[in-house]
C-alpha cells in the first residue's frame, strides 16, 4: 500500500489493465484513489479474482463490482495488527457503499472491514453465506471516536442484507437456505433435490455441471470439472499412452486448448518458469536428461574462496586453473600490493562440484600436487574442452608436475584448439595409452607426453586397462573407463556379452541395453511390449504398472471391465461392489439397495422399474452413483409404474387386479374381475360373491333366493338375489340343509320367518338382561365383599404382632423357580399384550398369566423366542432359563415358568417403571443422594450374590437394571451370563457382538469375562447413575475405546460425586483385574456411603428431593388392571411377588380372656393327615374367619404347633390339637367356628407368649428388604408386619389426619423395661413381656377400649367412661384381641354394660390416661407432635425392626 509517486498517472495504470477484463489472474488492489471524481467503471466487468481483493484510501463515493462473483484467495493479503489471512480487505477508505450484489463465496481466506469513516449496509451482510474457507472468519473495526453514519435501510424487497440502495443490491442466498442434504456445497432452492453440483462455487441455477454460477476447481467450456482433460489418453487398441486431442491445459481456473505466450508449457498446465529437472524447449518445459544447463564464468585459479560457486554448472565461459596453492591455501596480494582475502586450505574432494561439468570453453590447467589428488574423476562428466583460450604454451588442456595416477576423463570426446601437454607427472599412468588422436581435432597443434611414470612400472603395479577395452586405451583401471570396448558396451560400461548383467538385451552388434523397467527379468527388446515376463501386469503385449481405469487386474493380466462401467472397475461384473464397476452412468437398484445391474446412459428402465435421479451429495449406501440415474423396482402391486406405490398415478399397469384407482392382489370378497382388464368391480348388494355384476350371478344371496325353475338347492338351478320376497311368492322358506333362505309361492311345510321371528327375538332381550343382571350382582357383592377384608386386615396384623404368633416363612409358589426342573405352563395360561422390547433371541410383551386351577391373575413380561431360530437358539434360550431360575435374590429379576410351545416363551416378573437408565434420565430432577446410593447398593448385592454362585453376568449395564418401585430395583438379562465351574477362574465366550464401553480390556483384547470383568462394568453403570444416565465415551467410536484405556484414559469424574466415590469407580477400571474389588467389598462400601449419603454426593436442593409417587396400592391395582382389562373373569389381580410371597397374615386361632372360635374350611385334605392342606391362596380374608387350610405362612404354623402338640401326652396343646381334628372330621366338607374350652385358650396363650419373645430375639437382626412386596407398598413394619400406613420418602411415619371420634390424645407406645417384672423383682407372665399399663382389654376396670389408628400413636379415652363388653358367645378372636388393642372394629358397640372381662396380665395396674386438649384433624397430621427428641431420632434414622423393649412402629 505505498503511496504511488503520481496518483494520476496511478489510476491510468489501473483503468488500461482492468478495462474489458473479466478475469484477475492475481490481485485486485485499489488503492489510493483520493479523488471523489474518479471514474471506476472500468471494473464491471470482472468476474473472477484468484488471489485478494484491497481496497485501501479510496475516496470515491461508490465502488461497483456488479459482476464479480468469486474471490478464490490464492494468495491471501496479511497485516501486522491482525494474524488473519485476508481475501477481501477494505479499510480507511470514505466510500459510502461497497456494491458487490453478485458476489457468492470467497473459497479461502478471511473478511476485513478496518476502519472505514462511511461505509454504509456492509453490516447488514450475512458472510456465513459467503465466506466458505476453512477457519475464515469476518472481522469489523470501527475505531472512530464520531458515531458511524446512520444508512438508509435496505429495499422492502430484500429479505435479509443488501449492498447498497435499490432492489439490485439485495444479498442472493445459495448456501444458508439449502436443504442439510446440501451440507456440502450450495443449493438452487431449499428442497433436498435441489442441490448444486459439487463442482459449483457461488450457487447454481440447476442440478448439473453446466448450472454452475461459477466452478470450485475448472471451467471447460461452459461446464465446470474436477480437472482439465489430460493431454494424453491411453489407446486401448494399440496397448500405449497416445496424445489426446481433447486435452487442454489449467489456465488458473479455466481449461483451455493453448497457454498464452508469455507462459510455459508443463505437464498440462500453463506456468511462468519450469520446474527442476526440466529446461524450455520451444515454449514447453522438457526433462533436461541430466544436469540442466547451467552457465557459470571461469575463474583465474580454483580455491576455497570460490570453489561453491560452480556448484551445478555445465558449462565454463573460460578456463580453470588447479595449483598447489589451490589445496595449501593463500593470501590474496592484490597488483597494487595491497592484502586482500586469505583463503584456507580445501581438500582435493570439494572439486566434486564439477561434477555436473560438461564443457569448458577455454583451457585446463592441471598443476596441483595433494597426497589425496590422485585422480581427474571429479571431471568425467566433461565431454568438451573448447580451447578458444589456450595456455602459455598453446596448450587447452595442461597438466604438469600433478600428483595424479590415473586421469579419470572417461566422458572426454573432444579437445577442439590447442595441444595435450602431459609432462613431469612421476606417478601418472595409463595416459601413454590413450588414442589422443581420436580426442584432439586440430592438427596444428601437437600432443606432450614426457617423464610420467615408466610404462614398466605401471604394468608391474598392475595398473593397466582393462582386457575389456580396445586398443584406444583407457582412462584408469576397470571397465568403467575404456575410451571404447573391445566387446559390448553397456552405458558406460564394457562387458564380455549382454546376457552377464540379467535385464538387458543386445541392441545392435557392441551395443547392450537395458530392458523396460517394467519387465521382470529378460526381455527381447526394448520397450515395455518385449517383456519376457511383467513385473506387474500385463496390458494386451505391454507391461504397465497398473491397468488403465478401463480394465481391471486378474491373475497379473489386465482383462476390460464391462461395457456399462465409468470410473474403471475391480472386476467383470455388471454391477457395483466388489467384481464389479466402481460407478455407471445407470443402475438397476434392488430392494435392499444393493446394485443388481448397471445399464447404458441412454437405455431405459426394465419393466417393473421406474427412473430416479440420485443426488450429488449422495453419502449413503448409493454414494457412487451420486449424481446418476438409478432404477428402483416398483410396488410389488404394479407391472409398469412410474414411482413406489400402487396408485393409479404412480401405477401405469398392475400385476394383477385394479379396484378403483389402486392396484390389489386379489378382488375383494365381494367383488369380481372383469376379463381381459382384470378391474375388480363391486357385485350386486343382495350377492355373496359373484361372478358378474347382476343379481343372477351371485354365488350367494345375503338375503333370499328367487329361483326361475328346478328344484331348490340343486346346484344347476338359476336363481335371483333379492332383499324382500315379492308379493307372488310370498313365502319365506328357510331350509335346513344349508342352501340358504329362498323365497317360495307355497308354503313347504316349515315355519316362516314371520311365524318364529317375534319369538325369538323377544326370548333373546329375556335371557340377556338376565344375564346382564346376574353378572352386575356379582361383581357388586365381589367389590362389597373385597373391601371389609381389606378395612380388617390391618386389625388382623396387628393383633398377630403383639401376640407374637406371626411367622417370618413367606409362602413358596408349588414349583419353586429356584429349581432346575423349571416351572412348566400351558399356552392356555398366557395372555400377551403390547410390546415391552426386542432382546437377543426374540420379542418381549407385557401380559398376564392366569395360573391353571388358581383364581388369579398375575402381570408378567414374556420374552417370546423369534420364529425361524434354530436348535441352537432353542438351547441358548433355555440357558438363559436356567440361569435365571437358578437364582433367587431380591435384587435379581425372578423367573416365574416356562411355556414349550412352538414359539418358546420365558415368563418373569413385571417391572412396572422400565430400566432405570430411562428412568434416572426422565426423573433427574427428583432424585437424591440417597436414592443413588441405595440403587448402587442393590445393584452390588445382587452382584455379589452372582459372585457367590460363580455366575458371570457379562452385559452388566443401567439399561439391563429394571425399576419395580422408587425404592426397589433388579438386575435382568442374563443372556450373556455364564455359569463357572467349581475350578474355573474365567470364561472364554465366541464371536459375536459385544457391549465395547461396558467391557474391561481384557474382555474386548481376549473375549476372557470374569467376575472382575462384571466389576468393570459395575463401575461403568454406577457412573451412567450419577450422570443422570449420561453416555460412556460418547464422542470416542467404539473401535478407538481399546486404545483410550490402555492410554490410561477413563471416565470423567461425575459433577455430583465425590473424590470417594471416584476412587471407587478408579478401582474397578484398574488394567490389573486383581486389583479390582470384589462385589462384597463394593456392597458394603456403599450401604456404608448410602447412611450419610450427603456426604458422598453433592446434589443442589438435595434435602428437598423426593422420587416420584410410587407408593398406593390403589395406583398399582390400576395398572395391574389395565394389563388384564383384556381378560374377562372373576380372577383377583395379584402381583407376582404377592404370588410368590403373600404377606397376608392370619389371626391368631385362640386367646386367653374368653370363648374364641377358630373357623375352618376344608376341601380334599384330611385334618389327620398331621400337615396342613392345600389351597389357592386368598389375600384377604374377614377377621375372625380364617380358614384353616389357608396356605399363609401362619395357619402353616398353627398347624404345625397342633401337629407338634398331638403327640405330647398330657399336655393342654394336645387336648386342643385333637379338639380341631375331631370338629373337622366330623363336619369335612362346612365351614365350621370352633368353641375352644378356657384351658385349652390358656395353653395357646402361652405358647403364643413364648412365640413373641423368640420373635423379639430374632427380629433385631433382621434386615429390611428394599424389594419385599410389602416394603414395594411404602408399608411399616412391625417384626415382619407390614402394614398400609402413610411413609415419607426416607421410610419415615408420617401422622395421617384422624377424624372426629370424640376427645382423643396421643402418646407413644414405648414399652418400659420395668414392666417385664414384677413389683418384687418377679418376672411376670412366665418371665415374658406384658402389655403396657394403658394397654387394657375391654372390661377390665371399666376401662373403655383404646383406638389405634396408627402404631406411631394410641387413642386413648380423654376421660373415663363406663366400659362396654362385647357378648363373648359372638365375639371371634380376631374382634377380641382387636377391642383389647384398640384397634377399630366395624361392628357397634353393644349398648349398655357387662361384668368386667380378666385382664390380661396377671397384676397389671389400671389404666393410666394421660388427657390432652383436643385438636382438629388438621393440627393431629402435624409432625409437632413428637417432642423433639423422638422427632430428632426419627428423622436422622429410618424405621427399625422390633427390639427387645420395645413396641415402637
Amino acid at each position: 500500500m505505498s503511496v504511488p509517486s503520481n496518483r494520476e498517472h496511478h489510476y491510468r495504470n489501473l483503468r488500461d489493465r482492468y478495462t474489458n477484463c473479466t478475469y484477475v489472474d492475481g490481485n485486485l488492489e485499489l488503492t489510493w484513489l483520493q479523488d471523489e471524481s474518479f471514474d471506476l467503471s472500468f471494473l464491471q466487468y470482472i468476474r473472477e479474482v484468484t488471489g485478494y481483493v484491497l481496497i485501501s484510501h479510496v475516496d470515491v463515493r461508490r465502488i461497483v463490482l456488479p459482476r464479480l462473483q468469486i474471490i478464490r484467495g490464492r494468495t491471501t493479503f496479511k497485516v501486522n495488527i491482525n494474524e488473519e489471512e485476508f481475501a477481501l480487505f477494505v479499510t480507511l477508505s470514505k466510500m459510502h457503499t461497497l456494491e458487490m450484489p453478485a458476489l457468492r463465496d470467497i473459497l479461502s481466506g478471511s473478511v476485513g472491514m478496518f476502519n472505514n469513516y462511511n461505509l454504509c449496509h456492509i453490516k447488514t451482510i450475512n458472510w456465513d453465506e459467503i465466506i466458505t474457507g476453512h477457519n475464515a472468519k469476518y472481522h469489523y473495526v470501527y475505531n472512530f471516536t464520531s458515531p458511524e453514519r446512520e444508512c438508509t435501510p435496505c429495499h422492502a424487497n430484500c429479505s435479509s442484507g443488501c449492498w447498497g440502495e435499490g432492489v439490485e443490491n439485495c444479498q442472493q442466498f445459495s448456501k444458508t437456505n439449502c436443504s442439510p442434504q446440501c451440507w456440502q456445497g450450495r443449493c438452487f432452492g431449499p428442497e433436498p433435490r435441489q442441490c448444486c453440483h459439487l463442482f459449483c462455487a457461488g450457487g447454481c441455477t440447476g442440478p448439473k455441471q453446466s448450472d454452475c454460477l461459477a466452478c470450485r476447481n475448472f471451467f471447460d467450456e461452459g461446464v465446470c470439472t474436477q480437472e482439465c482433460p489430460a493431454m494424453q489418453r491411453y489407446n486401448p487398441i494399440k496397448y500405449s499412452w497416445e496424445a489426446n486431442p481433447y486435452g487442454k491445459y489449467a489456465y488458473g481456473a479455466t481449461c483451455v486448448k493453448n497457454c498464452p505466450e508469455h507462459l510455459l508449457k508443463d505437464n498440462g498446465a500453463c506456468v511462468r518458469s519450469c520446474p527442476p529437472q526440466k529446461k524450455a524447449v520451444n515454449g514447453e518445459c522438457v526433462p533436461c536428461g541430466g544436469p540442466c544447463p547451467k552457465t557459470c564464468e571461469g575463474v583465474q585459479t580454483v580455491h576455497a574462496g570460490n570453489i561453491d560457486s560452480f556448484s551445478g554448472c555445465t558449462i565454463i565461459e573460460g578456463s580453470l586453473t588447479i595449483l598447489d596453492q589451490s589445496f595449501k591455501g593463500f593470501q590474496m596480494v592484490y597488483s597494487n600490493y595491497s592484502f586482500g582475502p586469505r583463503y584456507p586450505m580445501m581438500h582435493p574432494d570439494r572439486l566434486e562440484v564439477f561434477s555436473t561439468l560438461r564443457e569448458v570453453t577455454g583451457f585446463v590447467n592441471i598443476q596441483g600436487y595433494h597426497e589425496d589428488f590422485t585422480s581427474l574423476s571429479y571431471f568425467r562428466n566433461l565431454e568438451t574442452v573448447g580451447g578458444r583460450a589456450l595456455t602459455e604454451y598453446f596448450a587447452s588442456l595442461y597438466i604438469v608436475k600433478t600428483s595424479l595416477r590415473s586421469l579419470g576423463l572417461r566422458s572426454l570426446q573432444k579437445v577442439h584448439s590447442g595441444s595435450i601437454a602431459i609432462l613431469e607427472n612421476k606417478n601418472l599412468c595409463f595416459a601413454q595409452g590413450v588414442d589422443w588422436k581420436r580426442i584432439k581435432k586440430s592438427s596444428e597443434h601437437n600432443t606432450l607426453l614426457q617423464n610420467n611414470k615408466k610404462d614398466e612400472e605401471c604394468i608391474a603395479e598392475g595398473l593397466v586397462c582393462d582386457k575389456q577395452c580396445s586398443s584406444e586405451g583407457c582412462w584408469g583401471p576397470g571397465p568403467t573407463n575404456c575410451l571404447s570396448c573391445a566387446k559390448y558396451q553397456f552405458e558406460d560400461k564394457c562387458l564380455p556379452d549382454c546376457d552377464t548383467i540379467g535385464g538387458m538385451y543386445r541392441a545392435d552388434k557392441k551395443l547392450c541395453k537395458q530392458c523396460d523397467e517394467e519387465c521382470d527379468g529378460t526381455c527381447r527388446g526394448p520397450g515395455p511390449d518385449n517383456c519376457t515376463r511383467c513385473k506387474h501386469v500385463r496390458d494386451g503385449p505391454f507391461c504397465t504398472r497398473a491397468c488403465p481405469t478401463s480394465k481391471y487386474a486378474e491373475n497379473g493380466v489386465c482383462l476390460p471391465c464391462h461395457n456399462n462401467c465409468v470410473y474403471g472397475c475391480s472386476g467383470p461384473e455388471n454391477t457395483i461392489g466388489p467384481r464389479g464397476c466402481t460407478s455407471c452412468e445407470k443402475a438397476i437398484i434392488n430392494g435392499d439397495v444393493t446394485v443388481e445391474r448397471c445399464l447404458q446412459k441412454d437405455e431405459a428402465c426394465p419393466d417393473g422399474y421406474y427412473y430416479e435421479w440420485v443426488g450429488p451429495q449422495e453419502q449413503g449406501p448409493l454414494k457412487p452413483l451420486a449424481g446418476k440415474a438409478i432404477c428402483r423396482k416398483c410396488h410389488p402391486r404394479c407391472k409398469k409404474c412410474t414411482g413406489y406405490g400402487f396408485h393409479e398415478q404412480v401405477c401405469q399397469e398392475c400385476t394383477k387386479f385394479k379396484r378403483g384407482e389402486q392396484c390389489e392382489d386379489e378382488c375383494l370378497q365381494d367383488h369380481f374381475a372383469v376379463a381381459g382388464s382384470q378391474e375388480c368391480v363391486p357385485c350386486h348388494p343382495e350377492c355373496r360373491g359373484c361372478r358378474g355384476p347382476e343379481a343372477s350371478d351371485c354365488f350367494n344371496c345375503r338375503n333370499y333366493k328367487i329361483y326361475s325353475g328346478g328344484k331348490p338347492g340343486d346346484n344347476s338351478t338359476a336363481f335371483n338375489c333379492t332383499a324382500t320376497c315379492p308379493s307372488e311368492m310370498p313365502h319365506k322358506i328357510f331350509p335346513q340343509d344349508n342352501i340358504g333362505p329362498y323365497c317360495s309361492a307355497e308354503p313347504v311345510g316349515q315355519p316362516s320367518l314371520a311365524d318364529i321371528e317375534p319369538t325369538s327375538t323377544i326370548l333373546f332381550i329375556v335371557v340377556m338382561v338376565v344375564i346382564v343382571g346376574v353378572i352386575f350382582v356379582v361383581l357388586f357383592g365381589l367389590y362389597y365383599v373385597r373391601q371389609r377384608a381389606k378395612a380388617k386386615e390391618n386389625a388382623v396384623k396387628m393383633t398377630m404382632v403383639l401376640t407374637g404368633l406371626d411367622d417370618n416363612e413367606p409362602l413358596r409358589p408349588s414349583v419353586k423357580p429356584n429349581l432346575a426342573k423349571l416351572r412348566i405352563i400351558k399356552e392356555a395360561e398366557m395372555r400377551k399384550g403390547g410390546v415391552l422390547g426386542y432382546g437377543a433371541f426374540g420379542t418381549v410383551y407385557k401380559g398376564v398369566w392366569v395360573p391353571e386351577g388358581e383364581n388369579i391373575k398375575i402381570p408378567v413380561a414374556i420374552k417370546v423366542l423369534r420364529e425361524g431360530t434354530g436348535a441352537s437358539s432353542n438351547k441358548d434360550f433355555l440357558e438363559e432359563a436356567y440361569i435365571m431360575a437358578s437364582v433367587e435374590h431380591p435384587n435379581l429379576l425372578q423367573l416365574l415358568a416356562v411355556c414349550m410351545t412352538s414359539q418358546m416363551m420365558l415368563v418373569t416378573q413385571l417391572m412396572p417403571l422400565g430400566c432405570l437408565l430411562d428412568y434416572v434420565r426422565a426423573h433427574r430432577d427428583r432424585i437424591g443422594s440417597k436414592a443413588l446410593l441405595n440403587w448402587c447398593t442393590q445393584i452390588a448385592r445382587g452382584m455379589a450374590y452372582l459372585e457367590e454362585r460363580r455366575l458371570v453376568h457379562r452385559d452388566l449395564a443401567a439399561r439391563n437394571v429394571l425399576v419395580q418401585t422408587p425404592q426397589c430395583v433388579k438386575i435382568t438379562d442374563f443372556g450373556l451370563a455364564k455359569l463357572l465351574d467349581i475350578n474355573e477362574d474365567e470364561y472364554k465366550a465366541a464371536g459375536g457382538k459385544m457391549p465395547i464401553k461396558w467391557l474391561a480390556l481384557e474382555c474386548i483384547q481376549h473375549r476372557v469375562f470374569t467376575h472382575k470383568s462384571d466389576v468393570w462394568a459395575f463401575g461403568v453403570t454406577i457412573w451412567e447413575l450419577l450422570t443422570y444416565g449420561g453416555r460412556p465415551y460418547e464422542s470416542v467410536p467404539a473401535r478407538d475405546v481399546p486404545e483410550l484405556l490402555e492410554k490410561g484414559e477413563r471416565l470423567p469424574q461425575p459433577p455430583i460425586c465425590t473424590i470417594d466415590v471416584y476412587m471407587i469407580m478408579i478401582k474397578c477400571w484398574m488394567l490389573d483385574a486383581e486389583t479390582r474389588p470384589s462385589f462384597k467389598e463394593l456392597s458394603d462400601e456403599f450401604s456404608k456411603m448410602a447412611r450419610d449419603p450427603g456426604r458422598y454426593l453433592v446434589i443442589q436442593r438435595d434435602h428437598l428431593m423426593r422420587l416420584p409417587p410410587y407408593s398406593s396400592t390403589e395406583a398399582k391395582d390400576d395398572m395391574i388392571r389395565s394389563l388384564s382389562s383384556g381378560i374377562e373373569g372373576p380372577e383377583a389381580l395379584v402381583d407376582a411377588d404377592e404370588y410368590l410371597t403373600p404377606k397376608s397374615r392370619g389371626p391368631v386361632p385362640v386367646l386367653p380372656g374368653g370363648p374364641t372360635s377358630i373357623t375352618t374350611t376344608t376341601t380334599t385334605t384330611s385334618t389327620s393327615s398331621n400337615s396342613p392342606p392345600r389351597t389357592p391362596n386368598t389375600k384377604n380374608w374377614p377377621m375372625g374367619h380364617l380358614s384353616a387350610d389357608s396356605p399363609t405362612p401362619q395357619n402353616q404354623r398353627n398347624w404345625e404347633l397342633l401337629r407338634y402338640a398331638a403327640g405330647m401326652q398330657g399336655n393342654p396343646l394336645a387336648t386342643a390339637a385333637a379338639f380341631v381334628a375331631r370338629n373337622q372330621q366330623q363336619h369335612p366338607d362346612m365351614q365350621r367356628r370352633l368353641h375352644l374350652p378356657q384351658d385349652l385358650q390358656n395353653a395357646l396363650a402361652a405358647y403364643g407368649a413364648e412365640q413373641l419373645k423368640q420373635r423379639e430375639n430374632a427380629g433385631s437382626s433382621m434386615e429390611e428388604d428394599c424389594c419385599d412386596p410389602a416394603a414395594s407398598r411404602r408399608e411399616a413394619q412391625v417384626g415382619s408386619l407390614k402394614l398400609d400406613l402413610p411413609l415419607d420418602e426416607d421410610d419415615y411415619l408420617m401422622p395421617s389426619p384422624q377424624t372426629s371420634q370424640g376427645q382423643t390424645t396421643y402418646m407413644d407406645l414405648i414399652g418400659d423395661p420395668s414392666k417385664l417384672s414384677g413389683e418384687n423383682g418377679e418376672a411376670r407372665n412366665g418371665g415374658f413381656r406384658t402389655y403396657p399399663d394403658f394397654l387394657q382389654l375391654p372390661g377390665a376396670n371399666g376401662v373403655k377400649p383404646t383406638s389405634v389408628d396408627n402404631p406411631e400413636y394410641h387413642l386413648v379415652s380423654n376421660e373415663p367412661t363406663t366400659p362396654v363388653t362385647p357378648n363373648p358367645a359372638t365375639q371371634t378372636l380376631g374382634q377380641t384381641l382387636g377391642q383389647a388393642l384398640g384397634i377399630p372394629i366395624t361392628q357397634p358397640e353393644p349398648a349398655g354394660t357387662s361384668a368386667a372381662a380378666p385382664a390380661s396380665v396377671a397384676g397389671a395396674a389400671g389404666p393410666v390416661f394421660i388427657p390432652h386438649p383436643p385438636r382438629s384433624s388438621e393440627e393431629e397430621s402435624d409432625h409437632e407432635y413428637y417432642n423433639d427428641l423422638d422427632r430428632l431420632q426419627r428423622e436422622l434414622q429410618p424405621l427399625k425392626p422390633l427390639r427387645r423393649n420395645e413396641t415402637t412402629v
